[in-house]
């Protein structure tokens, strides 16, 4: 008898352990989330180009009369001031050169119809560039004018090299980037003897896809990066939007962007004529946006997205609609006020209604 009232007495004091424990047991299942506000962010619509890096004032050299060089002092990547030489010319030589004499009636009948180029259309260009060939050994201006004017050319009252230069000066402060005169050979007229580049007055020319371009105006504000100035950033502005469209090869396919022009505000020597540029134009559409990270959106078996509301203890689920994806969240359209409370990761409620403890402190934010 004793017996069985200790038995009984162990199994009722089992009994109320077991449900004093209970609720400890629910209370630990009841996970801990963070609550959050929807941040309100002020949004810049950014739009992204790349091209090159171009000097906008260039200076090419061009003299109407060929000349040999006795010195070439510049070279490509020198930096010259206006009114510095970049070349002394050998004049003696240059005007024997100029009265050689022999036959050309020979050279200029052979030519087929149509060899002589536009660049060499005048008696100049021709016959510089026919010094520069096999043909112009030695060939004279005169007899090459005879068989010009007779083969239909504009013909030349008198000789239009009675003028040789000494010197190739510079026309402005800036970069040699072209050097089309060597020492001892005769230059040719149809192209510059010496190009120069205001260092001044680089502007990144970029192209911008035809979806993109109604929203960038002049005076739009621009960040300019490149792979030949690592670690730099420049700013700029736009300057020219071209008013035509054209067609842009990449790979296999084929894109319709517009021309734009970045004026570079501080251009410095880092920058090189031909340099890669990857421009970031800030348009004006600006708006202040409610945002939310990605981790407190889910979305279900219908493609409808949602959000968890912390009310009381429990989540309960709320519709939303969504709008640009930033970089660490996205924009909330619809379904969401700046005051709400909403768990900051929608995967820890589990299901709608779930019992969730909400982690004390103040709320965080988003971004």
């Amino acid at each position: 008898m004793i017996f069985k009232r200790i038995a009984a007495l162990l199994l009722a004091a089992g009994s109320f352990g077991a449900a004093a424990a209970a609720p400890l047991v629910v209370l630990r299942a009841v996970p801990t989330v963070a609550c959050i506000t929807p941040r309100e962010t002020l949004y810049e619509k950014r739009i992204n180009a790349t091209g090159t890096i171009e000097a906008q004032n260039v200076r090419e050299v061009y003299l109407d009369t060929p000349v040999i060089a006795q010195a070439v002092n510049v070279s490509v990547g020198d930096y010259v001031r206006q009114d510095q030489v970049l070349a002394v010319i050998d004049a003696d030589t240059t005007k024997s050169v100029l009265e050689q004499s022999i036959p050309a009636s020979s050279l200029v009948s052979g030519m087929a119809a149509g060899a002589i180029s536009q660049e060499t259309a005048d008696l100049a260009g021709l016959y510089s560039a026919l010094q520069s060939s096999a043909f112009g050994t030695g060939l004279d201006l005169g007899s090459l004018q005879e068989v010009y004017e007779a083969a239909g050319g504009v013909p030349v009252e008198q000789n239009p090299y009675l003028y040789v230069p000494e010197t190739i000066t510079a026309p402005m402060d800036g970069v040699v980037t072209e050097v089309g005169i060597k020492s001892g050979v005769l230059s040719r007229t149809a192209k510059p003897v010496v190009t120069i580049s205001d260092t001044g007055s680089f502007a990144a020319m970029v192209t911008v896809g035809e979806s993109y371009i109604s929203d960038v105006k002049v005076g739009d504000p621009a960040v300019i990066t490149g792979t030949g100035f690592p670690g730099r950033e420049y700013t700029g502005h736009v300057r020219k939007i071209a008013p035509v469209a054209r067609k842009l090869t990449g790979g296999t396919a084929q894109e319709t962007v517009v021309d734009v022009e970045i004026a570079i505000d501080d251009p410095d020597n880092d920058l090189k004529a031909g340099f890669t540029a990857r421009a970031e134009i800030v348009t004006d559409t600006r708006r202040t946006m409610l945002t939310v990270p990605y981790e407190a959106v889910r979305q279900d078996e219908n493609n409808v997205e949602y959000v968890y509301l912390a009310e009381g203890s429990r989540a309960v689920r709320r519709d939303i609609q969504t709008g640009v994806e930033l970089l660490e969240g996205v924009e909330v359209t619809e379904g969401l006020g700046p005051s709400d409370v909403l768990l900051a990761d929608a995967s820890a409620a589990g299901k709608e209604g779930a019992l969730v403890n909400l982690q004390r402190g103040e709320r965080q934010d988003v971004l």
